[in-house]
Order: structure tokens, then sequence, then C-alpha cells
């Protein structure tokens, strides 16, 4: 009966306080910090230019799955920098690359900044490394962010559960570059520009909202009353003790209380 009590008290309690503003997915995918990402295929065009422009096709076919990496937001922002090599696997270079994040609703779009100068490096296309020189680099890629139940991350990078999902826009997701096909030092002897589009990508983040002790995505009532039927409670790993002391309190019904309504 105290524990009714006492849900429903706080009930009015959370009516008078009224709900938090919710947070965006956008929100919440940058306060998580980081984020998997995997490009799973993509097609992929390299051209030279014999004096018409690069259009002549030297090679052209799909990547396959790249390797998987952790992408880690700078501080406060959805920004990040990578290299190219963890873009495109075949390409042997640690030149990095920033992209800067343009939001619109559910739908982040990531571009690339061009590189400071030339990079000289090796592309392997279909089994058989070229030297190139990369000029210059450009890029886009965007997904539309989806909420999904708290789960351990799928790419099995990050050490916590996640809550969004990163949905890939086919259409408008490319990088490439352009510069020259070399000899063995560098001397640039041919143009050339090449582009890897339709990217598939999969990509996880987000964390548990403070306070969403059931991990659905909204903290409400159901997470407060999971606190009031569980309050008294001592243990490890107790969903409902949020700040982590081992034992099931007012210091956990406040947490709820704080973030009702958030991601709902």
């Amino acid at each position: 009966m105290t524990r009714i009590a006492r849900f429903f008290g706080l009930l009015g309690i959370v009516a008078l306080i009224g709900a938090s503003d919710a947070q965006s997915l956008a929100d919440r995918l940058r306060d998580a910090g980081s984020v998997s990402f995997r490009i799973n295929n993509a097609d992929y065009a390299v051209n030279i230019n014999l004096g018409q422009g690069c259009v002549q096709s030297f090679a052209s076919g799909t990547t396959g799955a790249q390797n998987a990496f952790v992408i880690n937001f700078d501080q406060g922002t959805l920004n990040f920098t990578t290299t190219l090599n963890q873009i495109v696997n075949s390409i042997a270079s640690d030149q990095t690359v920033r992209f800067v994040a343009s939001v619109d609703g559910n739908r982040i779009t990531w571009t690339a900044e061009d590189i400071p100068q030339p990079v000289c490096t090796t592309i392997s296309i279909e089994g058989t490394g070229y030297p190139f020189r990369i000029d210059s680099v450009y890029g886009t890629i965007a997904v539309d962010l989806g909420a999904i139940e708290c789960t351990s991350d799928p790419l099995g990078l990050l050490n916590r559960v996640v809550t969004i999902q990163l949905n890939n826009v086919t259409a408008t997701s490319e990088v490439g570059f352009s510069g020259f096909v070399t000899d063995a030092v560098c001397t640039p002897l041919i143009p050339a520009c090449a582009r890897a589009f339709n990217l598939q990508v999969a990509s996880y983040g987000g964390a548990r909202l403070e306070g969403d002790v059931d991990c659905n995505g909204c903290v409400d009532d159901r997470d407060l009353l999971e606190v009031v039927f569980y309050f008294g409670s001592t243990g490890t790993d107790l969903p409902q003790d949020l700040n982590g002391d081992g034992f099931v309190g007012d210091a956990d019904l406040l947490i709820v209380i704080a973030e009702i309504g958030n991601g709902c």
C-alpha cells in the first residue's frame, strides 16, 4: 500500500512539473558521442582523363564490405574525422578527412572537407596496386535516424547498448577524389578521378536515456512504476538502480521524475 501511495503521489508531482523537453534523435546521437559504422557495399568507378574530361573508364565494380570502425564525434557536435583508408579500405592512406554535419529533422548529412595537400598513395583495384596522387576529396554521407529498442551494438564495436539505427540514404551518399595516376615516385602521369557511390551503410549509436528503466527509448510512468515496485531493493546491475549505488531509492525516483517525457 505504501508503494502504491508513493506512486500516485509521485504522479501528482510529475503532473505539476510537466514533461521535460524531449530530445531529438540527433541530440541523443550527439550526446552518446560515437557510432559504429561500416560500409557494407558500394559501387565504384575509376576514370582517367585523356584530354576529353575524366570520362574514360579505367575500372569499375563493387567494393564489397569495408572494415567496421567507430566514429567519435567532436565534443558537442556531430562532426567527425576519419581516414581515407577507413572509408575505402583499398586506399592505402591514413590521410585524415573531416566530415561536417548538417541536421534536418531526423536526417543527418555529413559533407567532407577537402584535404589540405596532395597525398601519394596506392589504390588496390581487383587485387593490383596502382600508384595514385590524390589532390582533392569530396563526399556526402546522408542517413535517416530511427529509434530502436535497446540492444547490444550489432557491429560489436561499442561497449554499451545502442538505441538508434542510422539508415543510409543511398541515392545521395557518395565519396570520391580527383588526382593523377603516377609512377613509383609519385610523378603525375595521367589525370584521374574515382568515386564510390550508392553507399550501403550499417551504423548504430545512441545510448540508454537517463531514467529509461525499461530501455524503450521513452521515459514515462512505466519507468516510474518500475522504480516504485523495486523500491528498497539492493543488489548489483539492477535496472531500477539508476544511480548505481546498489540501492533502489528516492534518488532513483528523482532521476525518473526529472526525465519524464524524454524520448517520448
